[in-house]
């Protein structure tokens, strides 16, 4: 069938698409959200979203201002998030974790005329506040019992708005939301999106790709100040009328089966390390998988061991995907009855993708290269970041510096940013592909591949290991040399190991801090 892409009108809100589309379809009493016990209908989000749009225009907000959400996954989050998006503001989420000087750079970059909070963040975020000139205590809009002086969500979401508050129209090329990269190459830049953007993907990737259904019920490990989640957890359900599961804890093993085991959703958003840890929980705090009927793995590579380790273990198929920041979402991606582990899968159909050389030339088949990505999500630009706007996005390509291959089936796997790769013995080495063969030996628990130069100067693979039992035994970093050897070409292999005891040090996206592990030990 020809693909046809979505279209979308001139005057167009993604609050309308995602929220109140729900309504117009007669959904109204149907329960939009699970949280701690209670239900909540997409009538009653709705009406929560139009409170915090007009309280917004009521309290000052003119168009395109900015609003920062830096909240748990909570229903407040969803209502301060549509919300600003339906009064005309752009809309930024950030950790709820953060240290104060994370918070500082946040409130600096973002300049936002509003913020909401809760208890999470509120004291570090209340020092960096002290210290910025953007966004008066007054507009800073906390959702816990002690608000320390700020206004409650509840008292400032129940105020009468002023006479003639009304959201501030909107076109669908208007800025929406700013989604923050992972920082893996210096500080987090905010790439900005417009209103389609979102609803693009959604179209064509959740509904057509996927098959996102009414009766979905979704939840997920990563948290909604992460793009990923934000998608799959409230953009997509609610987009076909599905319900979401939040919560604001953090997403133990155990938690995360007993609230499957709970509420039975269909599916499960997740990430590589969270995928382990649930491998390594005890039998005792496991639960029935079998509602789900699919889960979702993003934001790191998934090695294939781990993939099938998994399938022995639940049965429940893994939708391994990539996107980015600069996409809004995955852009290539396994689906349901056709995964293939290893791979990323094909490309969704209304993205087109190339992978070029060092000098822009097209590679052959089954070599790597440089993936550029063209789709009408891509980012227009990163604010305030114009040389890093000229590298990265051009013309519509998203230029972001990953290394991938396609298959001759063609099937896409991804290789690693092109500063990650080893150049050893003249040929590049993926460091994924021998983490992947060092995650099959029975004592390893995680580990990260960087270069390390030897005393000739030359860049060698250094593999930075956490054993499962913590026992060093005599002969082991000879033992995993060897298992390297065994299974891929000798250069690829570790000339080295260190072991460490603690889990490898990770982003909040939850994705190996390579830069950082370079730094230690390399």
């Amino acid at each position: 069938m020809t693909y046809q892409p979505p279209t979308f009108p001139d005057a167009f809100n993604m609050a309308d698409y995602f929220v109140f589309s729900n309504i117009e379809a007669g959904r109204g009493d149907k329960v939009a959200i699970h949280f701690e016990g209670g239900a909540i209908t997409y009538a009653e989000v709705a009406d929560n979203v139009m409170r915090v749009a007009r309280q917004l225009v009521s309290d000052g907000l003119l168009p395109e201002q900015r609003v920062l959400v830096c909240m748990a996954d909570r229903p407040e989050f969803v209502y301060a998030w549509f919300g600003a998006i339906k009064a005309g503001a752009v809309v930024t989420q950030i950790n709820p974790l953060l240290p104060t000087a994370d918070y500082s750079y946040y409130l600096d970059y973002v300049k936002p005329q509003f913020a909401f909070v809760d208890e999470q963040s509120l004291r570090a975020f209340d020092v960096a506040l002290a210290n910025t000139r953007h966004c008066g205590r007054d507009n800073v809009i906390v959702a816990a019992r002690d608000t320390g002086g700020h206004p409650s969500f509840d008292d400032w979401i129940s105020r009468k708005p002023k006479a003639g508050a009304e959201p501030w129209p909107t076109r669908k090329d208007d800025p929406a939301v700013w989604l923050f990269t992972s920082g893996t190459t210096g500080q987090s830049k905010g790439a900005v999106h417009c209103h389609f953007h979102f609803p693009f993907n959604t179209e064509v990737y959740a509904k057509r790709f996927i098959g996102m259904r009414e009766s979905d019920v979704t939840i997920s490990g990563p948290r909604l100040f992460f793009g990923y989640a934000t998608g799959t957890n409230v953009m997509f359900p609610f987009a076909v009328g599905g319900t979401t599961i939040l919560f604001r804890e953090q997403p133990t093993p155990e938690l995360l089966f007993d609230l499957i085991a709970k509420h039975k959703p269909t599916v499960f958003t997740s990430v590589p390390t969270l995928i382990n840890k649930m491998l390594q929980a005890p039998d005792g705090a496991r639960r029935d998988l079998s509602s789900v009927r699919f889960m979702w793995s993003a934001g790191e590579a998934l090695p294939r061991e781990l993939h099938e380790r998994w399938d022995r273990a639940f049965g429940v198929p893994i939708i391994d995907g990539i996107g980015s920041a600069e996409s809004f979402h995955i852009y290539i991606s396994n689906r349901p009855g056709d995964i293939r582990p290893g791979s990323l899968g094909k490309l969704v159909p209304g993205y087109e993708a190339k992978l070029v050389d060092d000098d822009g030339n097209a590679v052959a088949q089954g070599d790597v290269g440089t993936l550029w990505l063209k789709g009408d999500s891509a980012a227009t630009h990163y604010h305030a970041a114009y040389e890093k706007s000229k590298e990265h996005l051009r013309g519509g390509w998203i230029v972001s510096g990953d290394k991938f291959r396609q298959d001759a089936d063609g099937y896409w796997h991804y290789e690693g940013r092109g500063d990650d790769l080893i150049k050893s013995g003249g040929i590049y080495v993926s460091p994924l592909e021998v983490e992947n063969c060092l995650m099959q030996h029975e004592a390893v628990r995680e580990c990260c591949v960087v270069g390390k130069k030897d005393d000739a100067g030359l860049e060698k693979p250094l593999a930075i290991v956490v054993l499962k039992d913590h026992t060093r035994s005599s002969g082991i970093e000879a033992d995993l040399i060897a298992f390297a050897k065994s299974r891929l070409a000798r250069y690829k292999a570790p000339h080295w190991v260190a072991f460490v005891e603690t889990p490898l040090p990770r982003n909040d996206r939850d994705k190996i801090d390579r830069k950082r592990l370079k730094a230690l030990h390399a």
